[in-house]
């Protein structure tokens, strides 16, 4: 649903730990558009890592994808939540979920990363570049943000109305 989910954001989070298993929904996706006449913030219910490899704990090494169940979008306004899940929009009928990998992580200050998220959506795949923080050890927390534009991934098209670019945010913790 959102290309919020393919934010990736979570990719940050990943990349704390050596690989673990995190739960379903391990912290917060959330995405931000707008429109002349309306701004949305939502956020996907459901995602999952499917990947977290840190090798000695270095980031900078480390590998982290995460899948997000797009029917699983949402937002205050219920209509436009049940819209998002539709052919024009994400589809889920067709692309149930969103893939994210996110690595090439760079150091960028104390706590501070960048790196590439490779995004699979609405059955297009690009690189995002993302930017998050990591703090603490056990757990590690993680918050960070993507900005994707929409229409490189088919969903709605350019003349809806509705910005292109989609920010991305999340949150989450990676405990060992």
């Amino acid at each position: 649903m959102k290309l919020t989910r393919t934010l990736l954001l979570i990719l940050a989070v990943a990349f704390a730990l050596p690989h673990i298993a995190v739960a379903e929904a391990p912290g917060t996706i959330e995405w931000k558009a707008q429109s002349s006449k309306y701004d949305a913030h939502g956020k996907f219910q459901k995602w999952n890592f499917t990947r977290v490899t840190i090798p000695d704990g270095n980031l900078e090494k480390g590998v982290v994808e995460f899948e997000i169940d797009l029917a699983s979008v949402w937002e205050k306004a219920d209509a436009l939540a049940e819209h998002l899940r539709q052919a024009d929009f994400f589809n889920v009928e067709k692309y149930a979920t969103a893939t994210v990998k996110i690595d090439r992580v760079k150091k960028t200050g104390d706590e501070s990363y960048e790196g590439i998220a490779t995004v699979t959506l609405h059955g297009h795949t690009d690189e995002v570049p993302v930017t998050f923080t990591a703090t603490g050890s056990d757990p590690i927390a993680i918050q960070g943000s993507a900005t994707l534009n929409r229409i490189t991934f088919g969903v709605g098209n350019a003349e809806d109305g509705i910005t292109q670019d989609v920010e991305i945010m999340i949150s989450a913790e990676l405990k060992g």
